[in-house]
């Protein structure tokens, strides 16, 4: 596997970002408005805003009614599943909402806007309910994409593992080939949340060098055990 390392002037950009990584870490018992503290550009910081939004709806506790008002992040808006990614409403019982920048899912990928939040509402077959992440943006660096992208594909297991406290439970990808045009990485992971267990959390990193960077991460409902997480 070839590592890569990034370019000196991302890792200046990066370097404060990376030192907070650890405090991304702790599991609330309450739940706390989301306060993305990076840059919101398509390098480290904005992968940090991810996690930080996927550690304070996701894994610190369940998804209830009143949650969405109590994390809304300053300038953003609640709107139902249905308009967000459709543009309407659909008139049925709204099951799940979203927390966004702009109010729909087109919009906040075109304009490259902080993560949205998708919260859906515990079912009897859900009881915790559900929650997804999901940022895109494009790449904010005219120069040295192909070694940022390197650098984020072989890089990010590692963040992910340290920012969450998170055990990768899918098989390792086998290695990387530098300057490759597009990544696609998919993984799953054992995550510490909310009553002390470990809840199955899905991550997606999409690097496209004509695109950009496009992650998302799921929590759902299957659990991966019933062992204590602390």
């Amino acid at each position: 596997m070839r590592i890569a390392c990034l370019p000196q002037f991302a890792q200046i950009a990066c370097l404060s970002a990376f030192c907070s990584l650890g405090a991304l870490s702790t599991v609330s018992a309450e739940p706390e408005r989301i306060v993305f503290a990076h840059k919101n550009w398509s390098d480290l910081r904005g992968v940090l805003n991810v996690f930080e939004a996927a550690r304070a709806a996701c894994l610190a506790q369940p998804v209830t009614k009143d949650l969405p008002k109590r994390l809304m992040p300053e300038g953003y808006q609640i709107v139902s599943s249905s308009l967000h990614a459709l543009g309407f409403e659909t008139g049925s019982e709204t099951k799940a909402v979203v927390l966004s920048r702009t109010g729909d899912e087109a919009r906040d990928f075109a304009e490259g806007a902080p993560p949205y939040v998708e919260l859906t509402f515990a079912t009897d077959a859900a009881p915790s309910g559900e929650c997804r992440v999901a940022w895109r943006r494009k790449w904010d660096y005219s120069q040295e994409v192909g070694r940022i992208m390197d650098s984020m594909a072989v890089l990010f297991d590692s963040w992910f593992s340290y920012a969450l406290k998170a055990v990768r439970v899918s098989r390792p990808d086998d290695g990387f080939t530098a300057q490759e045009e597009q990544y696609s990485l998919l993984s799953e992971w054992a995550v510490p949340c909310f009553g002390g267990k470990w809840c199955r959390v899905g991550a997606l990193l999409e690097l496209r060098r004509d695109e950009g960077v496009h992650l998302t991460i799921t929590r759902s409902e299957e659990p991966v055990g019933s062992q204590d997480a602390n």
